[in-house]
């Protein structure tokens, strides 16, 4: 071969090149999902680690396992954890990521400001409540007026609908049960039951489900299938 024939070294391979472009784009359309999914999950393990942890016995909601010492530091862990991710979170507007980034200060100041250890005679009107309430207040706003703009691009009118659908239980769920609680401490919070912190565990759930159909309606617009994701997962 003369020198010639010889290929460049220096020359640009564009099919190469063109393909680590697309395998970049795809694990990085994973780190989006997995970070979706992940917020869910996160959020969820909340209701659901304290108590074992803890005990579930005369705890009055999830905020007093902040009192409880073999749980405090995983309530504060995950409430932080949650709302370093949301304020990192990109959504696709800028009042989108304003809502995302305020709900993640609301509630890291959750675990900042904690209850008293005399929570069913604490007042109604706490900075810990009131974080708490402006948490959900984003969520909502987010859920009902933000999160269905993308849904045109889900071509399927049934699974459009099943989307908004969606959307809307969780975000209505998500204002509707704090005020339940607020409702019930209202009445009969000084029965110290367990009223209360089952619906706060409503209410994360609502939470994590509005993060689980997100990851699932980003996976359709994307365009990858469970098998591509489990894949590219062990990849």
């Amino acid at each position: 071969m003369s020198e010639l024939d010889a290929p460049d070294p220096k020359a640009i391979d564009w099919a190469r090149k063109d393909a680590s472009r697309k395998d970049f784009s795809q694990r990085a359309n994973l780190a989006f999902l997995v970070k979706c999914f992940g917020i869910g999950v996160l959020a969820l393990l909340i209701p659901i680690l304290l108590p074992l942890i803890g005990g579930y016995e005369g705890h009055f909601s999830i905020s007093f396992f902040y009192h409880v010492p073999e749980a405090r530091n995983w309530f504060v862990g995950l409430l932080w954890a949650v709302g370093i991710f949301l304020i990192l979170f990109q959504g696709l507007s800028r009042a989108e990521n304003l809502l995302l980034t305020l709900a993640g200060v609301f509630l890291i100041l959750v675990a900042l400001v904690p209850t008293t250890t005399d929570q069913c005679n604490e007042s109604l009107f706490s900075l810990h409540a009131a974080f708490a309430v402006a948490f959900f207040v984003c969520l909502f706003i987010v859920a009902i007026f933000f999160s269905k703009s993308r849904l045109d691009y889900i071509l399927w009118p049934p699974l459009r609908a099943r989307f908004k659908r969606a959307y809307d239980v969780t975000g209505c769920l998500m204002i509707a049960l704090p005020a339940l609680a607020y409702g019930v401490h209202l009445v009969d919070g000084r029965d110290c039951g367990h009223e209360i912190y089952w619906i706060e565990f409503a209410a994360i759930a609502a939470f994590s489900a509005f993060w689980f159909v997100k990851t699932w309606e980003y996976k359709r617009l994307l365009g990858l299938s469970v098998r591509d994701v489990a894949r590219r997962l062990v990849s």
